[in-house]
């Protein structure tokens, strides 16, 4: 019975060739935007961990939970963890094996040969012993780091990846044990990880992270991972976390807050906090599948409108009304399974060109791959909307009066599938609605972060980053000497008007660092502030307007007075007055005389809020009277950047910088060269991507709405011919009988509209932590998406009414 089904389905279908090809490629639209986002959301949240036994790993993860200042109540889960915590865990918690890791960083390598040509740039991820072991990843070769190398001081090791060691190495399979030039040390190297081997990190190379309670993880730096011991459960080690105190936990109880330790599935913590923005983003092409599903459904109540006449025959020489309604679902079957098909390999193309598009983070561990899974969802949707698109239009059948549909046409059927189209146009107008105003509110509210005041001028500006993580320079003596040299250096490039060099430059982060104000209104408070150091130069090299005192000079050397320069943030939150100049704060048991305030620039917070760019209190030392082990604890985490400012367009500026650098160190290479713009660009990038991925979906809604519309008007005209031709030939007016069907489409466009308006102030709560400068219930952009969405729905009802001018009464009244 089937077979003889999909026989007359086919058969159907190639008497129709047009229907069928609107029909696929709608489908394969809907269906190709969904499995590809389904990809990226089976990578992050459904697919297994690429890990033996995954589900015995976990994340330590702090929680923290009390009333805040204004009383409400608040609650933060952090995994972030310091030296001490490791230690209790690693001590006293026997029911997990456990490992930190620390963060990734780019680190400077000479492999092969002694010669600087050979110098390059990798990225380093710092893991402690049985890190390997734990994650169940066996190296190719070697092993991973033992329990001495991954003490203080203890012998310098790495781990290769399988790229880098065939790259470097050529593959050589007596790479263990060989030296190479790490960090300006030399390290052994004591592994090789096989192809495809995925770590909690993006990583050319492992070294050990030696955690303790001071480096790296004196603060909270480090992350500790879990794996069930042989026998464990997780009850189990609830109970042994349960007692773990650390000296900050009796300071939140004195605020009448709680703290406590738990174990997180690993999985839900390596989502690079991707997890909202996804499933976000899979009801947003949710949204487009269902407006596709409406309009499929007004194409098959228009078919089936034309059909009645056939139908009613079948019906009328014994056919049942099931037989009827499974021969138009096996049609619809048909057509949804090669829209799927199509679809699948829409989806594959727009996962192909994803890795060009998207940031490495908005990727899952181990990438996106078409599983079953994938599979599994493509049939499903595929499944779906052929339920969903003719499962309404076939109970259109009920309405089939043999009589009227054999004699008249079908005309007691598209009165009714006019108005049920009239309902579908509706909701697709809805949903639709909702699409654009939530593209409209995230591109005002990139245009809020883009349009901020800088704070300085990036006209002319280049930048260049390097890795300062080195043996080296940890003297402050050869540091400072660096500096000076390279910075003489650039000044001397032909176009150059000056240069400098910072920690971090505007738009970056800074380093996060506790200072305490040692006079004025808050004498003895300590606070916390991003903090960089820089050289001399570095405010005129900007152009940071110097609003008080002084900038940092050639005269603040090591042996000067202690100084510092404050943003306007920080004099107005630390000291209370907008010139605290001459005041004083301490930082890293060093007391700096503050001698300037600069304005704010705009950059990315570290000490609080979620924006991308913001202010914040900052505060700025001379590079040559910072703390020598900061500044070397800094270069772990941050690479310095060198910035010049040009004249004007400057000829092979950066080959220039470059060569200038060689000239003190040639092996020293530069990670990167970015000019002010491609920073900011850079730090906006989730953003844009946001942008650009709902934009591209609210345009096709609108695409289809508008289709919707035209369709459903188009349809009314060839419906109502007849009865217009006669109505004109009776004296009404073309401009009357245009009105009169065009508002069919109008009308459904305000119903649609108004409804959207009202979802949106549900839906559209979910993009609050995603909106800066702009309210999400924002009035100007619902009224201006609204005033857009009522104009293309006022053209697409028009525009098919044209036909009504070419109907002519007198052959209407002769074919009656």
């Amino acid at each position: 019975m089937f077979i003889q089904d999909l026989r007359l389905a086919l058969r159907q279908l190639h008497k129709n060739p047009g229907f069928g090809l609107a029909v696929t490629l709608t489908l394969a639209l809907g269906v190709g935007v969904n499995t590809a986002v389904f990809s990226l959301v089976n990578g992050f949240l459904l697919r297994p961990l690429p890990y033996p036994d995954a589900d015995r790993l976990a994340v330590l993860i702090l929680h923290q939970e009390g009333t805040s200042k204004s009383g409400q109540f608040v609650h933060d889960d952090d995994p972030s963890q310091d030296g001490e915590t490791w230690e209790m865990i690693r001590d006293r918690v026997p029911a997990v094996q456990a490992a930190s890791f620390g963060g990734t960083s780019g680190v400077n390598l000479q492999a092969g040969s002694a010669s600087g040509s050979n110098v390059r740039y990798v990225q380093d991820m710092r893991v402690s012993a049985r890190y390997f072991e734990v994650l169940g990843i066996r190296p190719l070769l070697g092993r991973g780091f033992t329990e001495e190398e991954d003490r203080p001081h203890g012998p310098n090791a790495v781990v290769l990846s399988y790229a880098l060691w065939r790259s470097a190495f050529q593959g050589d399979p007596q790479v263990l044990g060989k030296q190479v030039i790490l960090k300006g040390e030399p390290h052994s190297v004591v592994g090789v990880l096989p192809a495809g081997a995925q770590a909690t990190g993006v990583a050319n190379l492992w070294t050990p992270l030696q955690p303790h309670q001071s480096g790296e993880c004196g603060g909270n730096n480090c992350e500790i991972i879990l794996r069930l011991a042989a026998g464990a459960t997780w009850q189990q080690v609830s109970v042994q976390l349960a007692p773990l105190r650390k000296g900050s936990f009796d300071e939140i109880a004195k605020a009448k807050g709680r703290a406590w330790f738990y174990a997180s599935p690993l999985a839900r913590n390596l989502d690079n906090g991707m997890r909202g923005p996804i499933l976000g983003l899979m009801s947003a092409v949710g949204f487009i599948l269902l407006i596709a599903c409406a309009n499929l459904a007004g194409l098959t109540l228009v078919r089936i409108a034309r059909r009645a006449p056939e139908i009613a025959t079948r019906l009328a020489l014994g056919a049942s009304r099931w037989a009827v309604l499974r021969q138009l679902w096996v049609e619809n079957f048909v057509l949804a399974l090669v829209g799927g098909a199509i679809g699948l390999a829409l989806a594959r193309g727009i996962l192909s060109g994803l890795p060009g598009f998207l940031p490495d983070y908005m990727f899952p561990l181990g990438g996106v791959a078409m599983d079953f899974r994938v599979l599994a969802f493509t049939f499903g949707a595929s499944l779906f909307t052929s339920l969903l698109f003719g499962g309404l239009p076939a109970l259109q059948i009920r309405r089939v009066d043999l009589r009227s549909s054999m004699a008249s046409s079908s005309h007691s059927v598209a009165r009714g599938s006019s108005r049920l189209r009239q309902l579908l146009i509706g909701g697709e107008v809805a949903l639709t609605v909702v699409l654009v105003a939530a593209a409209g509110l995230l591109v005002r509210s990139l245009i809020y972060l883009e349009t901020l005041p800088p704070g300085f001028d990036a006209t002319n500006v280049m930048t260049a980053k390097l890795s300062l993580d080195d043996a080296r320079y940890r003297d402050a003596a050869a540091f400072h000497n660096l500096i000076e040299r390279s910075v003489a250096a650039m000044q001397r490039i032909p176009g150059v008007e000056s240069a400098a060099v910072g920690l971090s430059v505007p738009y970056e982060r800074g380093l996060n660092d506790g200072i305490k104000t040692m006079d004025g209104k808050f004498a003895g408070k300590e606070w916390g502030a991003s903090t960089a150091y820089v050289s001399p130069e570095y405010f005129s090299v900007l152009r940071i307007p110097i609003l008080a005192g002084r900038a940092i000079t050639e005269s603040d050397t090591p042996t000067s007075q202690p100084v510092a320069v404050v943003n306007v943030d920080l004099a107005r939150e630390f000291f209370g007055e907008v010139n605290p100049v001459g005041r004083h704060i301490q930082n890293s048991n060093h007391i700096y005389t503050v001698v300037g305030v600069v304005a704010n620039v705009a950059k990315r917070p570290g000490m609080s809020g979620n924006a991308p760019i913001a202010t914040e209190t900052v505060f700025y030392l001379p590079a040559t009277q910072m703390e020598q082990g900061l500044i070397n604890m800094a270069n772990v985490w941050f690479q310095p950047s060198w910035i010049v400012r040009t004249s004007g367009p400057v000829q092979g500026l950066t080959l220039a910088m470059q060569k200038a650098l060689t000239e003190v160190d040639a092996s020293l290479p530069f990670s990167g060269f970015h000019s002010m713009q491609e920073v900011l660009a850079e730090n906006l990038a989730f953003q844009r991507v946001e942008v650009v991925l709902l934009g591209v979906l609210a345009g096709l809604a609108l695409l289809l709405s508008a289709v919707g519309i035209y369709g459903l008007v188009s349809n009314l005209v060839v419906q109502r011919t007849r009865e217009i031709g006669i109505r004109m030939a009776l004296g009404s007016s073309i401009r009357q009988a245009m009105v009169d069907v065009g508002s069919a489409g109008v009308v459904a466009a305000a119903v649609g509209m108004v409804s959207g308006l009202a979802l949106s102030f549900i839906v559209l709560r979910v993009l609050r932590s995603e909106l800066y400068g702009v309210r999400d219930y924002d009035p100007l952009t619902l009224a201006v998406i609204s005033i857009f969405i009522a104009l293309i729905g006022a053209v697409a009802s028009f525009l098919p009414t044209l036909r009504i001018t070419r109907i002519d009464p007198a052959v209407t009244l002769r074919m009656e």
